[in-house]
């Protein structure tokens, strides 16, 4: 058997229901039509490093210990999440234990990358030159395509001075992501699991939505562009002739699991977690601050206050009576916060709101009880009914890394809406997203959603219907049952109700495979300051 496990990241459910029915995702309408097709739930909260790291180890976030691509520095050390910082077993362990060769190709946080018995090509998430490894991989696939990237970032390529020129650099990178893999397949004959994701679909639905969305608030009938769908199109395409290159290649059909994950929606609304909190008294900014000076010559000075304004209670309020102090600026730093006065914040996206440290209010029993009746009152800005769900993190999360978790997570109930721990000094909560500013998000007008996509067929696969709540957690288990192998330890189960019947599973470890999470930097200080900044401007820190 051999299994393609195609990722069209950011792929929307409801989005891709639409196009099917238009027939303009013909590779996917035909995998779903010959298998099983539907929604595939993401991690919450549903984001990429967080997702990738579930679908890798089939573990929930508390046990792999990924809630963002960056640690809050009040719950662990301030340094970017990558592959050597998460805990669980890599799928290609078990499947290397069992004499099985894979292939990843562009899966975010597989950096630094591992070395195990196929090929790995790093993806988003990392440095953004990929790392490859073997080192004969590195050389054939860098001397094809010697400019090859993680993905096209954005903001450097400027693309709101050009929709068109960056949507064409996406179509682009989806092409050269699949030559990569034909070629993985020259090189290694062997192989008998290729995963890979196409990233260009993430950025795509950032970005594309108010140009497609005659609805969007921001949306201007003289820019009006199918970008974000032409970007699909163009992964639906090479999902296809991938598919068909296997077939030729090695006459036999794959097994064929298409999936994304997380969804896309249209951000119709702003919800400013952190501008919510100051208002109802739970966060307090600072007046003073010597974070401007951290890019100084007295960055040192910087670097200690940042530590005292965490760990000392009354340091923060003290500072602010020192008048000739700076005040912060305008993009406040997450030391700006007076943590001594803080019960409550939000750090990074998805709605994740922790219970202040330094103030002592994350041990207060009834805070987190009042907080979660509060923010589950906030009326939604155009029925005026509630507009969040709240969850509590012991009902989301279980294993040994519940404690860097927030208490609660605020999840919208219509997912136009958008909330963001940024630290800005908005004038209001909620803000209707009428203008696309490069400078806020880097004009993003479309944001994660918690549905994405699942489809599968091919030897192993049954038509069915996939049953609702399956998650994104369940794919490594679904992927080992598949090779006629069975493991213990994983959060997430086969997907039953897509899998034909098989004889007796041959049991492979993983428990034993799995290692801890390592505490050394992956990145120098220089380069995650810079990470750090590039997150920041994209709403993720």
């Amino acid at each position: 058997m051999r299994i393609l496990a195609l990722g069209v990241d950011g792929a929307d459910y409801d989005l891709v229901r639409e196009l099917l029915a238009l027939g303009r995702l013909p590779t996917i309408a035909r995998v779903a039509g010959a298998g099983a097709f539907g929604p595939l739930r993401s991690t919450i909260p549903a984001v990429t490093p967080t997702a990738w790291s579930s679908f890798l180890t089939g573990l929930n976030p508390g046990a792999h210990g990924i809630f963002n691509f960056s640690t809050n520095p009040n719950r662990g050390r301030q340094r970017l999440e990558s592959a050597a910082s998460r805990a669980g077993t890599p799928l290609w362990r078990p499947l290397a234990a069992a004499g099985i060769r894979s292939a990843f190709v562009g899966i975010p946080f597989t950096y630094p990358a591992e070395e195990f018995p196929g090929l790995v090509v790093t993806g988003y998430g990392g440095p953004e030159r990929p790392q490859i490894l073997p080192d004969e991989a590195r050389r054939r696939i860098f001397d094809a395509f010697p400019d090859l990237v993680t993905a096209h970032h954005p903001a450097k390529e400027r693309w709101w001075e050009d929709f068109e020129r960056y949507s064409a650099r996406l179509v682009e990178h989806v092409g050269e992501i699949a030559g990569v893999c034909r070629l993985a397949l020259e090189l290694d004959p062997e192989l008998r699991l290729l995963c890979v994701d196409f990233m260009s679909a993430d950025h795509a639905g950032h970005l594309g939505y108010a140009r497609l969305d005659p609805d969007h608030p921001a949306h201007d009938p003289t820019a009006a562009g199918d970008e974000l769908v032409r970007v699909y199109e163009a992964v639906d395409r090479a999902c296809g002739e991938l598919i068909d290159d296997v077939e030729r290649r090695f006459g036999e059909e794959p097994t064929v699991l298409i999936l994304s994950d997380h969804g896309m929606k249209p951000v119709y609304w702003y919800f400013h977690a952190n501008r919510w909190l100051e208002e109802h008294g739970y966060l307090r900014y600072r007046h003073r601050s010597l974070q401007p000076l951290r890019r100084g010559r007295l960055s040192r000075l910087a670097a200690v206050d940042q530590r005292l304004v965490r760990t000392t209670r009354p340091y923060g309020r003290a500072l602010d009576l020192v008048p000739f102090l700076p005040a912060p600026g305008p993009d406040r730093a997450f030391a700006d916060i007076d943590f001594g006065s803080t019960r409550a914040y939000a750090f990074a996206t998805g709605g994740q709101i922790f219970l202040g440290e330094a103030s002592g209010a994350r041990d207060d029993p009834h805070l987190a009880d009042e907080l979660e009746q509060a923010l589950a009152s906030v009326a939604h800005p155009e029925t005026g009914r509630p507009a969040f769900a709240v969850r509590r993190k012991e009902e989301l999360y279980h294993g040994p890394y519940l404690a860097k978790a927030p208490e609660l997570i605020v999840l919208p109930r219509d997912e136009r809406i958008n909330v963001d721990a940024s630290r800005r000094p908005w004038r209001h909560a909620f803000e209707r997203l009428e203008r696309l500013d490069p400078a806020s998000f880097h004009g993003y007008s479309g944001h994660h959603g918690v549905t994405g996509i699942f489809a599968a067929s091919g030897p192993g696969i049954r038509a069915s219907e996939v049953p609702d709540g399956t998650g994104i957690t369940q794919l490594p288990a679904t992927i080992i049952r598949l090779f006629g192998l069975a493991t213990e330890g994983l959060d997430g189960s086969p997907i039953e109700a897509v899998l034909a019947p098989v004889g007796p599973a041959v049991a492979v470890a993983v428990s034993e495979q799995a290692q801890p999470p390592s505490d050394q930097p992956v990145y120098s200080e220089d380069e995650e300051r810079r990470m750090v900044e590039r997150l920041r401007d994209l709403g993720y820190e």
